[in-house]
């Protein structure tokens, strides 16, 4: 009796299914791990939905390169203590102090929570560049304008 080359179960009846980029011979209920190729050749999705990606590549966000100093500085605007801000968002001092010293990223929770607490943006979009559109200069940066030239 032939076996599942995923799971080794004994079955009468192996289907042909593509599993993480692999084509084996499985029994049924490992075939809806994958997609299941049929003797034509033709490929059938299994029954499972995968996830998509919600975040395009348009709206991806990164945490801004100074996100410290953009606490620090709402913080001490607000004339709030490392204390009072880390009592107010239920977290530990010690997490406030290194996020605002650079040494650990909030997570995205936290994140929220310092930006709706101080009413400021520690996420930027990648897409966005700081090249001077008024300026009317369109040439693109070359290799002599990044260099250091050494006489």
């Amino acid at each position: 009796m032939p076996s599942c080359e995923l799971c080794g179960k004994d079955t009468d009846s192996l289907k042909k299914a593509k599993i993480e980029g692999a084509t084996l011979k499985v029994c049924d209920s490992c075939a809806d791990m994958g997609e299941t190729i049929d003797t034509g050749g033709q490929k059938k999705k299994s029954k499972k939905k995968k996830k998509k990606n919600r975040t395009s590549k348009r709206n991806r966000k990164t945490l801004a390169p100074n996100y410290g100093d953009i606490v620090k500085q709402a913080r001490e605007e607000e004339k709030l203590s490392i204390t009072e801000v880390a009592d107010d968002l239920n977290e530990k001092e010690s997490v406030i102090k290194k996020i605002e010293g650079e040494e650990l990223k909030p997570d995205k929770s936290l994140a929220s929570k310092l930006s709706k607490k101080f009413d400021i943006d520690l996420y930027t979009n990648t897409e966005v560049s700081n090249v001077d559109t008024d300026s009317g200069d369109t040439r693109k940066a070359t290799l002599g304008d990044v260099a250091e030239v050494k006489d």
